[in-house]
C-alpha cells in the first residue's frame, strides 16, 4: 500500500491525517513513502459508462465487434442521461435508504410563568362528624376570629360537639434559596391535605371560608355556593376576617345557614 493509498483509506474512515511542518524533538528520521507508480494520462469514463461501471452493469464490448467501429460516447448532458432499467433500479433502492423525512419545523410553545403566591394561613375546625371548617386568615390581623366561629358554632346549637383545631401554613418551609412556589404547587398541596384530612376524619359538610380556601383547598370547582363532593357538601362563603372587616355581609351568611341547616337554626 503507497501513501496515496493509506491517505486514502484513513479519509473514507473519518480519521484526519497530520504531518509536521518540521522534524519533531525524539523523532526517528523521516523515511520517504512509496508513491504511486505514474500513471500516463487516459480519458476518463464518460458519466453513462461510469455510472454503469460502479453499479456492476458490464459495459465491456463483444468479442465479435469490430474495435474500428467503437466510437467512445459523448459526454452527455446530466439531463440527457437515459441510464438502463437495471442502473435506474440500483439508483432507486439507494436513494430510498438514503433518504431523510424531514419532519416539519413546529414553533416551540413557551408557557407564561406561572404567577407566585403570597403566603397565607388557613385555620381548620372539626365539629364531631358534622363540619370541617376551612378559614383564610391573613397573617398578622389581630381579629377576633376565634370569637366569632364560636358565635356561629353556638347559633347552630353544636357547642356539645366534639371540637378539634388544626393549622395549615403556606409555603409549608421556608427557604429563600428555592424559587417561590405557584399556583399549581399550592393547589396540589392543600388540595390533597383537605382530602386526607377527610378520609382520616369523614364529615357532613365542608366549610371554605375566603378566596384562599376556596382556590387552593376545594376538591371540586367551587361554581356554586352549595356543591357536591362525594356525597359530602362544599359549601363557600366569606372568612371570619372579611365578615369582621364588612359587618354588613353577616346576614345573607345567616340566610344562607338557615337555608341549609332549617332544624338548627328553627329557634
Amino acid at each position: 500500500m503507497n501513501e496515496l493509498q493509506r491517505t486514502e483509506y484513513l479519509t473514507a474512515l473519518g480519521v484526519t491525517s497530520y504531518m509536521p511542518r518540521f522534524c519533531l524533538p525524539l523523532a526517528p528520521e523521516p523515511v520517504q513513502a512509496p508513491l504511486p507508480p505514474a500513471v500516463e494520462n487516459v480519458p476518463e469514463p464518460s458519466a453513462p459508462a461510469a455510472l454503469m461501471a460502479a453499479v456492476g452493469v458490464d459495459t465491456t464490448v463483444p468479442p465479435e465487434a469490430p474495435r474500428e467501429t467503437i466510437v467512445a460516447p459523448r459526454p452527455a448532458e446530466p439531463s440527457g442521461v437515459t441510464p438502463t432499467p437495471e442502473v435506474s433500479r440500483v439508483i432507486g433502492s439507494i436513494t430510498a435508504e438514503t433518504k431523510v423525512a424531514l419532519a416539519p419545523a413546529k414553533p416551540a410553545v413557551v408557557a407564561a410563568p406561572e404567577k407566585t403566591v403570597p403566603p397565607f394561613v388557613l385555620n381548620c375546625w372539626w365539629l364531631g362528624e358534622e363540619l370541617l371548617a376551612v378559614d383564610s386568615r391573613e397573617p398578622g390581623t389581630a381579629l377576633p376570629v376565634e370569637s366569632l366561629f364560636g358565635n356561629i358554632v353556638r347559633a347552630l346549637g353544636w357547642q356539645q360537639l366534639a371540637t378539634e383545631r388544626d393549622k395549615l401554613k403556606w409555603p409549608l418551609a421556608e427557604n429563600p434559596f428555592a424559587a417561590a412556589a405557584g399556583a399549581s404547587d399550592a393547589r396540589e398541596t392543600c388540595s390533597a391535605w383537605l382530602e386526607a384530612a377527610c378520609g382520616r376524619k369523614p364529615v357532613k359538610a365542608i366549610w371554605l371560608m375566603g378566596q384562599q380556601a376556596q382556590e387552593f383547598c376545594a376538591p371540586v370547582p367551587v361554581a356554586e355556593t352549595v356543591n357536591d363532593w362525594q356525597g359530602i357538601q362544599v359549601v363557600a362563603m366569606p372568612s371570619l376576617t372579611e365578615l369582621l372587616t364588612d359587618p354588613m355581609r353577616k346576614r345573607p351568611l345567616w340566610q344562607l345557614l338557615r337555608k341549609l341547616y332549617p332544624e338548627q337554626t328553627r329557634r
